[in-house]
C-alpha cells in the first residue's frame, strides 16, 4: 500500500462504529527499530532517502526521523480482511492537517 502525506491514518476518522469495532491499531513489529522503520516508512513514503534516530515508545509503536521527518509507525489489525498492516504517519503533517500529535518518547 503506498500512499502519500499520511499514510492510512484519515481512514480512521470515517470508519463507522462497526468497522471501528474489528479494526485495532497495535505496535509495530518486533526487531531493531531503525531496520523496522526504515521498510515500514519506505514502502508507504518512498521518498524517504535514510531513517535515523529510530526508537520504540511504551505502546511499542516506533517513532522515527527520515530526512528530518518525523514519522509514526505502527501497525492495525482489521479483523473483517483477517490482516495487519504496516503503517507510517508524517507527523508534521498529521499536525497540520488533522491537528493530531504524535505521542513522544
Amino acid at each position: 500500500m503506498k500512499t502519500s502525506g499520511i499514510a492510512s491514518f484519515p481512514l480512521l476518522m470515517f470508519l463507522s462504529v462497526g468497522q471501528a469495532a474489528s479494526i485495532s491499531v497495535g505496535a509495530a513489529p518486533k526487531g531493531d527499530a531503525t531496520s523496522v522503520a526504515s521498510k515500514i516508512i519506505k514502502y508507504n513514503f518512498p521518498e524517504c532517502k535514510r531513517v535515523s534516530d529510530a526508537s520504540r515508545i511504551s505502546d511499542g509503536s516506533i517513532l522515527a526521523k527520515c530526512d528530518g521527518i518525523e514519522y509514526l509507525v505502527f501497525t492495525m489489525y482489521n479483523a473483517k480482511e483477517g490482516r495487519v498492516v504496516e503503517l507510517a504517519l508524517n507527523c508534521t503533517v498529521a499536525k497540520a492537517r488533522l491537528n493530531v500529535d504524535c505521542p513522544r518518547r
